[in-house]
């Protein structure tokens, strides 16, 4: 029997060379792609990390950011209410003379009719400034945006620090007060015992002279 060139044939079987055992280079591929998962993880979180930094500037930033604009909105709101100021208050003055000027007594039913033309024309300048007249709604008196003119006393508990007569309207700006509503308000006094009428004393009575000591 011929033996074949190349050995026996069970030696050139791939099988025969690896006995059974994992082929040479499995386990080192198998701990370079567990190293490059490991990367590539690490990567994902830096990402990550550098992402939700990014969304805490952007943050910050658009809160400095309104924040500035805010407060430039407030500075100029307040530098042209200085600047106007003055003026809304000669305005308001004025309306107030024109009013009392034509509900005087000696003021004529045409002259009151003029006057009333010129201070509707203030109300409307004011108005174009963003001026708007007001009266508080509530009886009781408040002090920050109503002005104590006069006071009438009474005898009612329950009238105290209440209005009494509305004497001018308030004025108020953007929702501040320019000038306070005028009222006269109640106070409360107690009042007072009535006092009895008193009666002088009789003077005692001069005793007549006897004649007879006068000779």
């Amino acid at each position: 029997m011929t033996t074949p060139p190349f050995g026996p044939a069970e030696e050139s079987r791939p099988d025969a060379l690896t006995d059974g055992a994992p082929v040479g280079g499995t386990a080192a591929g198998g701990d370079a792609a567990d190293v490059t998962l490991d990367r590539l993880l690490d990567e994902i979180r830096n990402l990550q990390s550098s992402f939700d930094a990014k969304i805490r500037y952007d943050e910050v930033r658009e809160h400095s950011v309104r924040s500035m604009s805010d407060e430039l909105t407030a500075y100029r709101e307040n530098q042209a209410q200085l600047q106007l100021r003055p003026l809304l208050i000669d305005l308001i003055t004025l309306h107030d003379d024109l009013a009392k000027i034509g509900g005087s007594a000696d003021c004529t039913a045409d002259t009151a009719k003029v006057l009333g033309h010129f201070r509707d024309a203030v109300e409307q300048i004011l108005a174009r400034n963003g001026v708007e007249p007001f009266t508080v709604e509530n009886d009781a008196l408040d002090r920050a945006r109503q002005r104590v003119i006069s006071v009438l006393p009474s005898g009612d508990p329950s009238a105290n620090r209440r209005i009494a007569e509305r004497l001018r309207p308030g004025f108020q700006w953007h929702d501040r007060v320019l000038r306070s509503e005028w009222v006269s308000v109640y106070r409360y006094a107690t009042p007072s015992p009535p006092i009895e009428p008193t009666v002088p004393p009789t003077p005692p009575a001069v005793p007549e002279a006897d004649e007879g000591a006068l000779r």
